[in-house]
C-alpha cells in the first residue's frame, strides 16, 4: 500500500471517529536535517492548536503486519491525549515584548538543512548551525514549539543577533542544564522501565520500590560490566528536549571540565543530547568518530541526528573545536 493508499484509510477512519466537529487535514512536514513526513491533524473549532501525528512510521508497521485498527486506536489515543480544549494565546506570539521572553535556540546539522537555513535565521557554528524557536509553554503544551522563520522575524523588525541575544538570555532559565554520568542515566531508565513492565509485586510499597531499586542495580551491574574504565557523562536539558544546544551555554563545558581536570571531547549523541568523556590521553578521535557515526546509522532516528563529527573542548585555551580527519590520522 503506497502513502496515498493509507492516507485516505486514516481519513475515513477519523472521520468516522471525530464525526463532523472536526477538520481533518494532511501536510508533507519538512523536519530536521530535509526528512519530509506525511502528518495528519484534527482542527476543532474549541482549540486553535493541534498536534500533528506523523503518518510514514504507522505505514511501515501496518505493512509489517499490524492490524490497522490497533494502529488507529493508538492514533486516537495520542489526539484524545492531546486535549481537546487548548488554546494558544497568538497574540503572545505575535507581538515581540512579549513572545522574545521565549525565544530559545537549538543546535542542527548544518549541511543536512541546507534547504531549511535558506528559510529561517540562523547563525553557522562548527559544521552546525544555530536555529531559533519560540516555546509554547510547559504544562498542556509540554514541549511545543514554533521554529522561527524570515517571515516572523520581519514581522517583529528584529535582527538575528537580537534573536541570538534573547536565546542566550533565556535558556538557561526556560531549559537549565542537566549533566549525569552515564551510569546515573542508565540506571533512572532501567527503574522507570521496570516500573512500567511490573503489575503485580507481592511486597509491601515500601519493600516494592527497594526490590525495584535493587533489581534495576543488578541490571546495570550487567549492562556497564567492562565499560566503567572511561566514564561518560550525559549534557542535556532538563527537558531532554533539543539539549545538544547546553554546549553553547556559557561556562558549562569549562565548569565541568574544571571539575574533572581535564579537557573534553564531546560526541554528539542526538540533537537532544552530547556525552563528555575526560581526556585521559588514551581515547583515540578515530575510534570515537567511528562511535558516533555507528550510532547515528542505527541507533538515532534520520531527523535527530546532529553531526558524525566530534569536537574538543580545550581547558587551558577555554575553546571547542571539531577534530578534523587530519587529526584523527595522524593520532591513529
Amino acid at each position: 500500500m503506497d502513502m496515498k493508499e493509507f492516507v485516505e484509510k486514516v481519513k475515513k477512519a477519523l472521520g468516522e471517529y471525530a464525526g463532523e466537529r472536526c477538520e481533518i487535514r494532511i501536510s508533507q512536514v519538512r523536519k530536521n536535517n530535509g526528512i519530509l513526513l506525511t502528518g495528519i491533524s484534527l482542527f476543532r473549532e474549541e482549540s486553535n492548536i493541534t498536534p500533528t501525528i506523523y503518518l510514514d512510521d504507522y505505514l511501515a508497521r501496518y505493512e509489517d503486519g499490524e492490524p490497522f485498527g490497533s494502529l488507529m486506536n493508538e492514533v486516537i489515543k495520542l489526539l484524545e491525549r492531546s486535549g481537546e480544549d487548548k488554546h494558544f494565546d497568538v497574540s503572545s506570539f505575535l507581538d515581540w515584548n512579549r513572545a522574545r521572553e521565549r525565544i530559545a535556540y537549538r543546535l542542527v546539522n548544518a549541511e543536512k538543512n541546507r534547504e531549511l537555513l535558506e528559510e529561517i535565521p540562523h547563525m553557522l557554528y562548527l559544521d552546525m548551525a544555530i536555529v531559533f524557536y519560540y516555546l509554547l509553554g510547559e504544562g498542556d503544551f509540554g514541549n511545543a514549539s514554533i521554529l522561527i522563520n524570515l517571515r516572523h522575524m520581519e514581522q517583529w523588525g528584529v535582527s538575528k543577533e537580537a534573536l541570538y541575544s534573547e536565546a542566550v538570555a533565556n535558556c538557561r532559565r526556560l531549559l537549565p542544564e542537566s549533566l549525569q554520568s552515564m551510569e546515573e542515566l542508565m540506571r533512572d531508565i532501567l527503574l522507570e522501565d521496570i516500573k512500567k513492565k511490573v503489575k503485580e509485586i507481592p511486597e509491601e510499597e515500601s519493600d516494592a520500590g527497594e526490590s525495584m531499586e535493587k533489581l534495576a542495580e543488578e541490571m546495570l551491574e550487567s549492562v556497564m560490566d567492562g565499560r566503567g574504565d572511561v566514564p561518560m557523562f550525559v549534557l542535556t536539558n532538563r527537558a531532554k528536549y533539543y539539549g545538544a544546544a547546553c554546549m553553547l551555554y556559557p561556562g558549562v563545558l569549562r565548569s565541568f571540565a574544571e571539575r574533572l581536570g581535564k579537557s573534553l571531547y564531546i560526541l554528539p549523541s542526538s540533537i537532544h543530547e552530547l556525552i563528555l568523556l575526560g581526556d585521559n590521553g588514551m581515547e583515540a578521535p578515530g575510534k570515537l568518530r567511528d562511535m558516533v557515526r555507528q550510532v547515528n546509522e542505527t541507533q538515532v532516528a534520520a531527523d535527530e541526528v546532529l553531526s558524525d563529527s566530534i569536537y574538543y573542548y580545550d581547558l587551558p585555551t577555554d575553546e571547542l573545536r571539531r577534530i578534523r580527519e587530519e587529526e584523527m590520522a595522524a593520532s591513529a
